[in-house]
């Protein structure tokens, strides 16, 4: 199931037995409704912590967070579970335990670790290139630091019996009748795929939005999501630094995509701490479809990974097969935020199942467009807010950060020479 944190949790100023709480948003259905209510609060406790600290004894922190119980008014539910999954972090999670980055595994760090093991004749000495690291460092915040908000998966690894009074409801939404008959008969005659600038087949659509643009900008708004900056010189710049920095860029602007000739009327994304990890959803208007009301078509996809392209000469995002996984997300975060009147799926009887986009990844689906009709917000589950005790993410001084920054250089560029000169050991031999 996926649960949305409450609390922040960090591994710089977390502490063994510190009390977490977190939300249920999404868990496996059962005859049309949630096995879990959505809203359940679920706690748990900081297990165990590891602070980064100077990089001396270990190069990444880490937080084992055990999440062992549901809370309802009247009852308490024990559980056991494991974190699976953090949503666009540049964490990790190995066996329930969350690992925070490398501070030195950057690409400024790998380009110039690397240069050190140049054959021959070096001109890049080992003391130039810890001088240039330190005195320019480009580093990700190597502490883990989880805000509220945050979304995670949990796996339980008990079997758990859930009350008939903590288990989830059908939705109650009442889908218009006259706009999902007048959908259902124009579903056919509505673009299947998005193109690129070039008319090559892009991502497919799979997302409509029946509502005003009021309506439409105040429910991504609330449901947390950015819109995207256009891309200009001095967003390039900040694309390039959220790169190098391994942290993420909130409104980075997403490669042109044209539906009919036309540009997308808006564009939203969702990220965490992950300039690699996001998902976005470009959104056409049209208003030939159900008379009198704005029809938004979208292609929603999850960016899982970015790299350098030498065919395109640019940098771009792989995406996640499953794009049915990633529609779910769009459904479920404006639901959360009180701004869905009703949901209902209109089903494409050509539309492709499988294909690859304009990038070669592969995409899945099962091919119908997810409808969600729009109202004003009101009543949401969950309510996103900056009021809260702050915590301390990382050393509060400059100084400090840039003394571990330059202690883990050391530290890398130690074990980088002592690798080089295993390798060369054994070569030789």
């Amino acid at each position: 199931m996926w649960v949305r944190l409450l609390d922040p949790l960090s591994s710089y100023s977390g502490s063994a037995g510190e009390r977490i709480r977190a939300m249920v948003i999404e868990s496996p259905e059962c005859a049309g409704a949630e096995t879990i209510a959505v809203g359940t609060l679920v706690e748990g406790e900081i297990k165990a912590v590891r602070r980064l600290g100077m990089g001396i004894l270990h190069q990444t922190a880490q937080l084992e967070v055990d999440f062992n119980r549901l809370k309802a008014p009247d009852s308490e539910i024990a559980i056991a579970s494991k974190i699976l999954e953090i949503d666009n972090a540049r964490e990790t999670v190995k066996n329930g335990v969350i690992h925070g980055v490398n501070a030195t595994n950057t690409p400024q760090g790998r380009i110039t670790g690397r240069l050190t093991h140049l054959p021959t004749w070096n001109p890049y000495g080992d003391l130039a290139l810890v001088a240039y690291r330190v005195a320019f460092p480009v580093f990700p915040e190597p502490e883990i630091y989880l805000p509220p908000g945050t979304d995670v998966r949990l796996e339980l690894t008990a079997p758990l019996l859930v009350p008939e009074q903590q288990r989830g409801a059908p939705q109650d939404g009442t889908a218009d009748e006259v706009d999902r008959a007048v959908l259902e008969i124009t579903v056919s005659e509505l673009p299947q795929r998005t193109t690129t600038a070039h008319g090559q087949p892009a991502d497919i659509v799979n997302v409509a939005l029946l509502g005003t643009k009021e309506q439409m900008e105040a429910a991504f708004r609330a449901a947390g999501w950015r819109s995207s900056d256009p891309t200009t010189t001095k967003s390039v710049f900040h694309e390039m630094y959220a790169i190098m920095a391994f942290t993420n860029y909130a409104q980075a602007p997403v490669s042109k995509q044209l539906m009919g000739g036309a540009d997308p009327a808006a564009t939203w994304q969702k990220g965490l701490d992950s300039y690699q990890k996001r998902e976005h959803l470009r959104l056409w208007a049209r208003n030939d479809v159900i008379e009198g009301q704005t029809v938004w078509l979208g292609a929603m996809t999850r960016e899982t990974s970015a790299a350098l392209s030498v065919r395109q000469h640019r940098f771009i995002h792989h995406i996640d097969e499953d794009l049915d996984g990633g529609r779910a997300i769009v459904v479920r975060d404006l639901s959360l935020a009180g701004c869905v009147a009703a949901v209902y799926y209109v089903q494409r009887s050509e539309a492709e199942h499988v294909a690859m986009n304009a990038t070669g990844d592969p995409m899945r689906t099962d091919g119908s467009l997810a409808v969600l009709q729009l109202k004003d917000c009101e009543n949401p589950v969950y309510v996103r807010t900056a009021n809260g005790t702050p915590v301390a993410t990382r050393p509060r001084s400059k100084l400090a950060r840039y003394v571990d920054a330059g202690s883990c250089t050391a530290q890398s560029f130690g074990e980088d020479h002592a690798g080089a000169a295993r390798r060369t050991e054994t070569a030789a031999a």
